[in-house]
């Protein structure tokens, strides 16, 4: 697994059989800012600040506007030249460690 997440603990990958992101919501106590390298997210009820790279920045933001998991691979694939179904797996254990860390939560939650 590509680490995509400066402060990520490993988490259990994403059930990648649901076709699209909208099963998640931002966190109410988490805020973003988005830059030309990448995102940094604050968790503020943790007091904690995590970063990613400009890959984790198109998947966050791919979250937030609740694509589809093959929409947000195929940005990433066509962006960076990587292959879609890796593009589709990093994506997938990406979005698990943001929900494992409580910036993403599901709906209903």
């Amino acid at each position: 697994m590509r680490n995509l997440f400066g402060n990520a603990r490993p988490g259990k990958a994403l059930d990648q059989s649901g076709p699209c992101l909208s099963g998640f919501r931002v966190a109410p106590d988490v805020t973003a800012s988005i830059h030309s390298e990448g995102v940094v997210l604050f968790h503020l009820g943790r007091g904690t600040i995590f970063n990613a790279n400009r890959v984790g920045a198109m998947i966050w933001s791919g979250a937030v506007e609740r694509w589809s998991l093959d929409r947000v691979a195929s940005s990433i694939s066509n962006e960076f030249s990587i292959a879609a179904p890796t593009a589709r797996q990093d994506a997938a254990e990406f979005l698990a460690q943001l929900a494992a860390e409580g910036l993403l939560v599901t709906e209903g939650s």
